[in-house]
């Protein structure tokens, strides 16, 4: 069976450097070539991130950002893991009919995986990008995700991706401003109460998503009570994107340093790789609670 790989910036840049020098990083070049066989025998894939292509695109150096971008080409193929949103949609469907007992068909293997780079930013529609890709251009990155990729990273606009890395520092910025203002807060609340509060938090930042998702399951839910608090609640637990989120934050709100861009960018990273979930055992609250929408949505 193919396993899936997921390699953070630092393994990636150390197999960089096994390709641009094995006399000098010769440990590094034998576990290159081990990936690279192990890839080619279709043992592994190893998409990439959002994250992996930020911190390549952030490289000022352009010959050693094309080699990054070589190696990252080569061994991911072209692939990338699709954005949060797309993973919590699809498995926040998928778990919502699960426990409601709705017929909802089986997602195919790998569906988390894109071979568009770009949509490990997002799901390309042109509502969303607020501009059309023909489907020439899809078709021709399509036909070599790989090369497509290489290009976009060691050729990219210069102006532009300068641009780019500062927007995203500075929003960035932002998020880690309201994060250090939370942690004053919570400071002195023990573990558990920081785990609550912040899943109650993520409930109420996406509730509308939420409502929104059951409502095209058929389910007439318009307020958090309609979803019943057992579901509530192991939703958090259940559904990996909430999990790892949560999780994360809490620990790294713990730490005595200071909270980084680098940090923010980590965690990320992780709460797209982690597509797998956990079955509830909140079961029969949980039918109920799902019973009452689909009644509701009946009358």
């Amino acid at each position: 069976m193919t396993q899936i790989v997921y390699l953070d910036q630092n393994a990636w840049v150390s197999l960089a450097r096994g390709s641009w020098d094995k006399v000098r990083y010769p440990r590094e070049h034998a576990t290159l070539t081990k990936v690279v066989e192990t890839v080619q025998r279709n043992h592994i894939v190893v998409p990439l991130t959002f994250t992996n292509l930020y911190e390549t695109s952030k490289i000022n150096v352009p010959y050693r950002r094309a080699n990054m971008a070589r190696v990252q080409a080569l061994i991911s193929g072209g692939t990338v893991f699709r954005d949060r949103r797309r993973i919590l949609a699809e498995t926040l469907s998928a778990y919502i009919a699960d426990k409601c007992s709705i017929p909802k068909k089986k997602l195919p293997p790998y569906w988390f995986i894109s071979d568009l780079w770009f949509e490990s930013a997002g799901d390309y529609s042109p509502d969303r990008y607020g501009f059309e890709i023909s489907d020439r251009v899809i078709e021709f990155i399509r036909k070599d995700p790989a090369r497509a990729m290489f290009d976009y990273l060691a050729f990219n606009d210069e102006a532009m991706r300068l641009e780019a890395v500062k927007r995203y520092s500075r929003g960035s910025a932002d998020l880690l401003a309201l994060i250090e203002v939370r942690r004053g807060i919570v400071a002195n609340e023990t573990l558990a109460l920081r785990k609550r509060a912040y899943a109650a938090r993520m409930i109420i930042n996406e509730l509308d998503f939420i409502l929104a998702t059951a409502r095209l399951l058929g389910l007439a839910w318009s307020t958090v009570s309609d979803i019943g608090s057992s579901l509530v609640r192991s939703m958090i637990v259940d559904i990996p994107v909430f999990n790892v989120e949560r999780e994360l934050v809490v620990r790294l709100e713990d730490q005595a340093r200071t909270i980084s861009e680098n940090d923010l960018r980590d965690m990320m990273a992780f709460m797209t790789a982690l597509p797998a979930g956990r079955r509830s055992r909140r079961g029969k609250a949980i039918r109920e609670s799902c019973a009452a929408g689909a009644t509701r949505q009946a009358l």
